[in-house]
């Protein structure tokens, strides 16, 4: 593997170790083919499951998990996901690692597990909806639609952000439309919600064009067929 190099410190350089040796020995080379091009520096194609077994193994750390991130394998980021403690990590270096996000994987896997269990989860939400650079749009989006789905209540905030949806998905991208399905599936499961979510779909089908359908489509059929609401 590529030697990155840090500041000298033989606890969390044998660490290093340990965990690149795990990475190599679990290394999928079919998986790794699936995948197709991906940005990250290298991908050994290592599923989720191995990688949480892996990451159970370790203290979650701030210098391991930095270190792990900025190596730049896909592995190593997606454990720095795992390994980052939520209350060492403030707003602005929770921004950061969104704008370094270069693969939707890092969103999604990010947007569930370490953002989603910040206490400003909301306030990454704003900060992500007024940057356009890499994959804010979705982070925002798919974000929010984790945060409702945990919530027992409706936040005020998540209401608003209905009114950015048409506008968003003005960006044409398929990306962008798939975070905001996630979004508005779950914002559709809140009773006082459903009615403006559903006439919203209902616009989207008459339009041409194809994400605003599909996202009709896919939410609709999300929404009528979950019994319950909250």
């Amino acid at each position: 593997m590529e030697r990155v190099f840090f500041p000298f410190d033989a606890e969390l350089k044998a660490e290093l170790d340990q965990i690149k040796l795990a990475i190599q020995g679990e290394q999928n080379g079919m998986a790794t083919r699936q995948m197709g091009q991906m940005t990250y520096k290298k991908n050994y194609g290592v599923s989720y499951v191995v990688l949480r077994e892996l990451a159970a193994q370790y203290k979650p750390s701030k210098k391991l998990a930095g270190c792990l991130w900025k190596i730049g394998y896909r592995e190593t980021m997606l454990l720095a996901l795992l390994l980052f403690p939520v209350n060492e990590i403030d707003r602005q270096e929770a921004s950061a690692l969104i704008k370094e996000m270069t693969e939707m994987e890092l969103v999604e896997f990010a947007s569930r597990g370490l953002l989603a269990s910040l206490p400003f989860g909301w306030d990454l939400v704003e900060d992500c909806l007024q940057n356009n650079a890499g994959y804010a749009k979705e982070t925002a989006y798919l974000l929010a639609a984790r945060l409702l789905e945990k919530a027992s209540g409706l936040p005020p905030r998540a209401a608003e952000l209905l009114e950015r949806v048409e506008h968003d998905l003005a960006e044409n991208k398929a990306s962008v439309a798939r975070a905001v399905s996630n979004f508005l599936k779950q914002l559709g499961l809140f009773a006082s919600q459903t009615e403006k979510v559903m006439r919203l779909v209902d616009q989207f089908s008459e339009k041409e064009d194809m994400h605003l359908r599909w996202v009709a489509e896919e939410v609709r059929t999300f929404v009528e067929y979950t019994d319950e609401k909250k």
